[in-house]
């Protein structure tokens, strides 16, 4: 068997789905406003200063976990860019091959209607 220098899917192992296990964030966002909300219901008229403190501490957590999901959603597309680009680079006649048939298959959709 002829060996080739043009490389597998599976030689990209820092863009498969292994890797994405890792970027997941621990909680689901609704998990703070379930938890925002909570606070809200058990509060007493009394504690206004504790409650303040309570709300404030859980929408510090919110924005940061929203924020770190902007940022590993970036860090993915720019690795999924990286990934593709390798791939065409790699296999420049199966991209082409690829978009060929998207834009016939794109031709015959929109020539129906």
């Amino acid at each position: 068997m002829a060996s080739t220098n043009t490389p597998l899917p599976s030689d990209f192992p820092e863009n498969g789905p292994d890797n994405r296990k890792s970027r997941r964030r621990a909680r689901h966002p609704e998990s703070w406003i379930d938890e925002i909300e909570a606070t809200l219901r058990d509060a007493d008229p009394t504690d206004l200063d504790a409650l303040k403190a309570r709300l404030s501490d859980q929408l510090t957590a919110t924005r940061r976990s929203l924020r770190d999901a902007s940022e590993n959603a970036g860090d993915l597309m720019r690795e999924t860019i990286d990934c593709t680009e390798e791939y065409i680079h790699a296999r420049p006649w199966q991209a082409v091959g690829l978009v060929a048939g998207a834009a016939f298959l794109f031709g015959v959709i929109v020539g129906r209607q």
